[in-house]
């Protein structure tokens, strides 16, 4: 699950990127579809983090 979490944060920071330099269809920069693709990305990570932590006892 780990590298799941991974992926999807550089999948979504990617988006984010394309978004911004306006690379989707329909041609255009949308701003706040690449803010939200880059808090989904934000939510992965922590979602790793998680993944990570030593589970309590």
């Amino acid at each position: 699950m780990k590298q799941l979490a991974l992926l999807l944060a550089l999948v979504f920071l990617i988006i984010a990127v394309l978004y911004w330099t306006g690379h989707f269809y329909p041609a255009g920069i949308h701003a706040k579809h690449g803010i939200v693709s880059v808090i989904l990305a934000l939510l992965c990570l922590v979602w790793y983090r998680f993944q990570s932590a030593t589970p309590a006892r």
